[in-house]
């Protein structure tokens, strides 16, 4: 995409960040920053980020200043060089951080420390620095010293065992670093929270984030840990889609599609264009657990229509009809389709050679602020020379005038920095959002905004129940919209108030609620913000400096802007279930919304950053995030190798996207579905791996090598796994571990709960709930050093009435008592 808003200043111009890490996560976290303007300085070892290795390379050919996903990751950084084990280069780095303001880094826990760089150290020269640890693990815990990578910390929290995959079938990971990518969006979010409200707290502080733990309860505790602790239950993957049905990825003549028809309109919908079969029509089939319960049964007699049609035609017509169905869309079909490419989605940055290079754009659209890259990532060290030496003149500089003053003396704790409980206030604090988004994607960004400190204010109304309102389990004795413990846990941080926004009193209501706010935030299908008068033009008026968030599934122009879909089935729109399964043609679902924790999250990053530049200029915007587009740099790995290779990427199992580590996958230990996650990236790693098997086909020769072991895969993983699959899944993760292999449990609902190291870390709390009964919630995922964030229920529905409508907006008690009447206050 060529750069957004080209003449404008950058939504995060004047900010600087400092990058210390290789691979996928933090780099990723930095392009986020890199493309909305901010100055990244990317510090490198001398031999240089592993990925400028890692390829995808033009015709195959190795060469670490042409990597396709080192540019991706990389594109419109600065690259210097410092070895940290040399003095005089860790004086150069705290140069570097001495004036910036955020700090991004993924070494081991403790290994700054031990050269005098941890963040105790640093505050002392910079009290406004924000540092933001992305870890597999965190800074806390029995495993915050193991050793492990994105498959690892995916497969950890839970998320393969419990959505991804057949019973009885190894658990898979999505075709991408999920736990990586993932992580980085959520760590951006974070820590521009925190340097946004650096005033209000008074400094930086630590960041510990964790993408296991990120992992473990937005993806799976939220949704599964309330009902197996309160009540037992214990829900696995399926490798067929959801609990209620249809929802899964059928065959069609040329692919697959997304089979979609939950709600009672919808299943209407897909039954007109199926013919209206009789067998839809009968009683058995009248509710979405009823035909959930009988999928065996559906999904048959569904796949016999698709198979005699193709995905597109399937598609086009489910839509039509309300079904909110996709096709399952190739990496070659997303790279090349009229709307992603006449959305300008697609564009490439250059280098002074002029050399071109693949790129995906920016994943949200500001209406006011510049986003997007131009350049090509730097050479190894290419900026060294002028870099430091400005650092060092601005440390000078910012010596002389005073501005490196001490921290709270609070902060300067030599032990762990999250020693202790944090009592300071949360950098949010004082802000206001109107949140009228709905399921899970827009209650997510009001989850971030939240937890950060802000009052978000749920809209909802009785007269359409959202419907993760009625998502099981509930807390016994029986269904009800007000104890889904699922809502409790998607919901945290959110309040709510109820206006039914079908009336015009209750638009006008709302409107007067956003006169009182500084974000808005909608994520409705097409048509419905105007129907109730919240698009950007209708709310502005009310107040002029409002930052608003669209987030519409496919972006509000192009040949898609009338998609309807969930949160499940966006993957089919940027290729990434197209790279989800055991093999080449195998798609399997991934069983569970994703798409809404990702595209939330990195919302909550793109009102930060309009808020950030809202700071400088006075002004508010509105902001697209497509959350096709938004989900769409996951595809980055494949998406590279088809721009530059012409290879269509397929179903990988577990192997790494880039194949770059062997083995890379999930291996049978002793007892029923257990399994154990081990990655081994280079030569080292393999040899201690040797001495634990200690088997003669181990030293075998045609392993002896990192292209060896590449090429022979296939061996190599049917000889590990018939190894691992006598022992103990956690023994024998920590006797790898003791020897430097990056080896983790793949762990399930009841393994999550009881593990020693999410339990260490607090990662799911009991508390009381209103209502009068004791539930399971996660606790925000992100330890901050300073700000006391804490762990709360989803509301209930109308529970900040009063205090908004009464408090807020001033009605008097006559009037909103005759507004309750009119059941406008519903």
């Amino acid at each position: 995409m060529a750069m957004l808003n080209p003449g404008a200043k950058s939504i995060l111009e004047g900010l600087t960040v400092i990058e210390l890490g290789d691979r996928i996560a933090v780099p990723y976290c930095g392009r986020l920053f890199a493309e909305s303007g901010a100055r990244v300085v990317k510090v490198e070892a001398p031999d240089g980020d592993v990925a400028r290795r890692w390829g995808p390379f033009e015709g195959d050919r190795l060469d670490p200043e042409r990597s396709g996903i080192f540019h991706f990751l990389n594109a419109e950084k600065q690259s210097v060089v410092l070895d940290l084990e040399s003095e005089t280069d860790r004086r150069s780095f705290r140069d570097l951080v001495a004036t910036a303001d955020l700090l991004i880094e993924s070494r081991p826990p403790g290994s700054l420390a031990r050269v005098g760089l941890d963040y105790t150290t640093l505050a002392l020269e910079n009290a406004n620095l924000v540092h933001l640890a992305l870890t597999p693990f965190g800074q806390t815990g029995p495993y915050r010293d193991w050793k492990g990578y994105d498959h690892n910390a995916y497969h950890l929290s839970g998320t393969g065992h419990r959505y991804c995959g057949r019973p009885g079938q190894m658990p898979l990971e999505q075709g991408t670093f999920l736990a990586d990518f993932y992580g980085a969006i959520a760590g951006a979010a974070w820590a521009l929270g925190a340097v946004f409200g650096r005033e209000r707290v008074g400094g930086g502080q630590f960041l510990d984030l964790s993408t296991a733990e990120l992992l473990a309860t937005t993806m799976v505790g939220g949704w599964n840990m309330p009902g197996y602790r309160r009540h037992g239950y214990v829900n696995k993957r399926t490798g067929i889609g959801l609990a209620g049905a249809p929802a899964s990825i059928l065959r069609c003549t040329d692919g697959h599609a997304w089979i979609f028809a939950l709600e009672p309109g919808q299943w209407k919908g897909l039954a007109k264009v199926m013919g209206d079969p009789d067998w839809m029509q009968l009683e058995i089939f009248d509710d979405v657990w009823k035909r959930g319960a009988e999928r065996d049964v559906v999904y048959p007699l569904i796949e016999e229509w698709t198979r005699q049609h193709g995905k597109w035609e399937v598609m086009e017509r489910c839509q039509a009809a309300g079904s909110p169905s996709t096709a399952v869309m190739t990496v070659a079909e997303f790279a090349t389709h009229p709307h992603i490419v006449g959305r300008g989605f697609i564009g490439e940055t250059r280098g002074e050679d002029g050399a071109p290079m693949p790129d995906l754009g920016a994943p949200f659209r500001p209406s006011k602020g510049r986003v997007g890259l131009a350049r090509r990532a730097p050479r190894l060290g290419e900026h060294s020379r002028a870099v430091l030496t400005e650092a060092g003149r601005a440390r000078e500089r910012a010596s002389e005038r005073g501005r490196l003053a001490e921290p709270q003396p609070r902060e300067a704790k030599p032990a762990s920095v999250l020693a202790g409980e944090p009592s300071g206030p949360l950098p949010l604090e004082g802000l206001r959002v109107a949140n009228f988004g709905w399921v899970w994607a827009g209650p997510m960004v009001g989850q971030v905004l939240g937890f950060l400190g802000a009052d978000v204010i749920k809209v909802e109304s009785h007269a359409r129940i959202d419907i993760i309102r009625n998502v099981p389990p509930f807390e016994e004795p029986k269904p009800h919209f007000e104890r889904s413990l699922t809502q409790h846990n998607m919901w945290a941080g959110n309040g709510s108030v109820t206006l039914d926004l079908a009336k015009s009193e209750g638009r006008a209501l709302a409107h007067q609620l956003v006169r009182h706010c500084d974000v808005s935030i909608e994520n409705f299908g097409p048509g419905i913000a105007e129907r109730f008068a919240l698009r950007y033009a209708d709310l502005v008026p009310h107040r002029p400096d409002l930052v608003m968030l669209s987030m519409p599934a496919a972006g509000h122009t192009g040949p898609l802007t009338n998609v309807r879909t969930y949160g499940n089935a966006l993957a089919s729109l940027t290729g990434l279930d197209s790279l989800t399964g055991y093999g080449p043609g195998d798609v399997i679902p991934f069983e569970q919304p994703m798409a809404d924790a990702h595209n939330g999250i990195l919302g909550a990053y793109a009102v930060l950053a309009a808020l950030h530049q809202r700071r400088a200029s006075g002004e508010g915007q509105l902001i697209e995030l497509s959350q096709q587009e938004g989900l769409a740099h996951l595809i980055a790995p494949a998406f590279l190798d088809y721009m530059l290779n012409g290879r269509v990427g397929e179903p990988l199992g577990n192997r790494h996207p880039l194949g770059q580590a062997a083995p890379h996958g999930v291996f049978p230990c002793a007892g029923e579905d257990q399994w154990v996650a081990i990655v081994v990236e280079d030569d080292a790693e393999w040899r201690a791996l040797v001495e634990a098997i200690s088997e003669d086909w181990a030293r075998a020769d045609a392993f002896a090598t990192h292209p060896q072991r590449i090429a022979g895969q296939d061996e190599l993983h049917a000889k590990l796994g018939d190894w691992t699959r006598p022992q103990t899944m956690c023994a024998l993760c920590e006797a790898l571990q003791a020897r430097g292999v990056a080896a983790t449990p793949v762990l399930d609902v009841p393994g999550l709960s009881d593990d020693p190291h999410f339990r260490a870390r607090g990662t799911f709390v009991e508390l009381d709930n209103p209502q009068g009964f004791r539930e399971t919630v996660y606790a925000p995922y992100v330890k901050m050093s300073r700000s006391r964030t804490r762990a709360r229920p989803g509301p209930t529905m109308g529970q900040d009435n009063e205090r908004v409508l009464k408090g807020l907006l001033g009605l008097s008690d006559a009037r909103y008592s005759e507004l309750v009447e009119k059941k406008v206050i519903d």
